[in-house]
């Protein structure tokens, strides 16, 4: 990501604590990324400890507290069902292109990617 051009002004220096901010930031994110990529197969070895009864799906080590999480639970549904909610879509879908749904915004947050990888040559 680029920073938009600075005009040559007096106030032109301001953009590098943005370039430094931005610096910062995305260099906090690669790690995440990296770390988060490290911890993937220990997180694996942690749940394949627990499916041995090597482990309790909530305990405490060194302070820290580790509780198993399942999963976010969620349904198949019978096509009659489906054909309803393909309805109410519709249905909302009108209400918001007449003007009588209410938009409504959640918490602001930023959304912060790495660029994407070129292609390696195979």
């Amino acid at each position: 990501m680029t920073t938009a051009p600075v005009a040559a002004s007096p106030s032109a220096p301001a953009a590098e604590p943005i370039d430094a901010l931005l610096d910062a930031v995305t260099a906090l994110k690669a790690q995440q990324k990296q770390l988060e990529q490290q911890l993937e197969p220990l997180l694996e070895a942690l749940s394949a400890a627990m499916d041995a009864g090597e482990l309790d799906p909530s305990f405490s080590h060194n302070d820290w507290a580790f509780c198993h999480n399942p999963g976010r639970q969620s349904y198949d549904f019978p096509p009659a069902v489906q054909q309803i909610e393909q309805q109410l879509k519709a249905a909302r879908d009108a209400a918001i292109q007449q003007g009588s749904a209410t938009e409504k915004r959640g918490k602001p947050f930023w959304t912060i990617r790495p660029p994407k990888a070129a292609a390696l040559p195979i």
